[in-house]
């Protein structure tokens, strides 16, 4: 029984290498699709601007830390232009500065 097993699995791992091989020659490989995905290249949101989207957002420092899961010191340091946000930071600040829903998508109720 065990060996039946592996052996259906050996085949199943060798029939997708293979098929993996024949799509990335060109072949026409049914079941397989290739999905074209375009990344937009990552923002570099500073002091200003920054401070001005958590004000469109209405939001205070300690409630705009909480809401990208930073501290409210990190928050004052990009908003003075001491300390730019990184790779994470910057994608969830375009977010947050191009979506209407962004806050409600996160979770976040204010009133």
């Amino acid at each position: 029984m065990v060996k039946q097993s592996n052996d259906k699995l050996f085949n199943s791992l060798v029939k997708g290498l293979n098929d993996a091989i024949d799509y990335s020659n060109g072949k026409n490989v049914h079941g397989v699709q290739a999905k074209i995905v375009s990344i937009p290249k990552l923002p570099t949101f500073k002091g200003k601007e920054i401070k001005s989207i958590r004000n469109k957002l209405h939001l205070t420092q300690t409630i705009f830390a909480q809401t990208l899961g930073v501290s409210e010191k990190t928050i004052e340091a990009w908003e003075s232009g001491r300390n730019i946000p990184q790779g994470p930071a910057q994608r969830m600040l375009f977010v947050l500065k191009n979506n209407s829903n962004a806050l409600d998508v996160l979770g976040v109720k204010y009133g």
